[in-house]
């Protein structure tokens, strides 16, 4: 039985669907039954709690949810961490999962990730005595980052697909203490829960294949593999170069107009006992009928005497504004997809804008002060032009008003 372990706050509305869609291609690429642990805080509403359910169920897994009830001094520690505000408290989920889930091993994957393979390639991986298994870190010009941090760039690993041994980090009673000592000494650090992960496993973990965690990017080849597409491109997104996949998948999950729920196993033992006793009073009823059929066939042949292709006509008109009902309904769902479409491009364009000054993970503190010093130069020195302005338009605002004297 494979453990998999998602992670869900959903302020938005819309996380929980992505995470939908990241269990669509592990299911339809995975053939071993699989216990789905859904972490999550009360952003998750209860509607997309039973789709959650509907697809697991559809595909014959079992899943669970964890509402999480973070420790005081976790709480107070990581209050003081400048960027947890940004990532949200649920990214420190995977932090506590050896406290939540009482499994002995579990796959942990973030919801931006696309699983285009078995899933038991990953899950058959032997860890032995470590506490971990990942891959390493893709991205670049870090080095005076982990330098700063006191970690090593060398056995530095990405936090999106872990393997976690759970039953080892516990054998190890000081994991939990290790990580708020480590919040509490480097509060400015950038990515907090993959940070911490590396400070406190980094020295005995199991560096895994890249394929398992493989960094997206326009010429990658998707097949075989675990995409992670980390940054600001969502595979989500229109321009997306694996948008077909992400559709495919949407269209296996209760967030697609088509998706038909699947529990069968409940109906089928209640019509079951139902069955027996209708049918011999059936076939008596069937019976009788049975004469009448052929004295039905009888009229037939005068109506195609009588001719009249007249009063056929008038019976046929009748059926087009049904097909224009269709069409209205045809356009106003392709209204309604189009209006998705813009708001969710709306919210992406919000996100862009807030964000801007702080790209990705990869920009510092210091890169941020130099930007806001330089928007508040140039708009010191806007403002004496402002100012012109403003009593250029004063004045010709009074030139207007003077009254008119008379030359006669």
């Amino acid at each position: 039985m494979i453990e998999l372990v998602l992670t869900i706050n959903d302020r938005d509305g819309s996380y929980t669907e992505h995470a939908g869609v990241v269990l669509a291609s592990i299911f339809s690429n995975t053939q071993q039954t699989l216990n789905v642990h859904i972490v999550h805080d009360d952003s998750l509403s209860e509607e997309n709690k039973l789709r959650l359910t509907q697809l697991v169920e559809a595909f014959h897994h079992n899943i669970f949810f964890y509402p999480v009830t973070v420790p005081g001094d976790f709480l107070e520690v990581a209050a003081g961490v400048n960027k947890i505000d940004y990532w949200t408290m649920a990214s420190m989920y995977r932090l506590l999962l050896p406290q939540i889930i009482q499994a002995d091993r579990v796959i942990y994957l973030d919801c931006d990730i696309l699983v285009n393979m078995d899933i038991n390639e990953l899950w058959s991986i032997d860890l032995g005595d470590r506490y971990l298994g990942a891959v390493l870190d893709q991205g670049e010009n870090l080095m005076e980052y982990f330098i700063s941090l006191g970690l090593n760039a060398e056995l530095y690993f990405n936090s999106g697909v872990i393997l976690f041994h759970l039953d080892n980090i516990r054998s190890r009673q000081t994991w939990y203490a290790e990580m708020l000592g480590f919040m509490r000494t480097f509060p400015s650090m950038t990515m907090p829960d993959q940070d911490i992960l590396n400070a406190v496993y980094s020295l005995y973990y199991l560096q895994l294949d890249q394929r398992f965690n493989t960094f997206a990017h326009p010429e990658l080849d998707l097949e075989n593999k675990i995409v992670h597409f980390a940054g600001n491109s969502k595979w989500w997104n229109e321009d997306s170069p694996a948008a077909p996949l992400y559709q495919k998948y949407l269209a296996m999950t209760p967030w697609s107009q088509g998706f038909i729920p699947a529990p069968v196993s409940v109906p089928e033992p209640v019509i079951i006992p139902l069955d027996p006793p209708p049918p011999p009073q059936e076939e008596q009823s069937i019976a009788p009928p049975e004469p009448p059929a052929p004295e039905i066939q009888v009229p037939d042949p005068p109506v195609l005497e009588i001719s009249v292709p007249q009063q056929e006509v008038p019976q046929i008109v009748p059926v087009k504004p049904h097909r224009r009902k269709r069409r209205r309904l045809v356009r106003l769902r392709r209204r309604l997809r189009l209006r998705r479409r813009l708001r969710l491009r709306r919210r992406l364009r919000l996100r862009l804008k807030k964000f801007r000054l702080i790209r990705a993970k990869y920009r510092s503190r210091k890169r941020v002060k130099l930007l806001k010093r330089r928007r508040t130069a140039k708009s010191k020195a806007l403002k004496p032009a402002r100012k012109r302005l403003r009593r250029a338009r004063s004045i010709n605002k009074t030139r207007t008003k003077r009254p008119l004297k008379r030359t006669s």
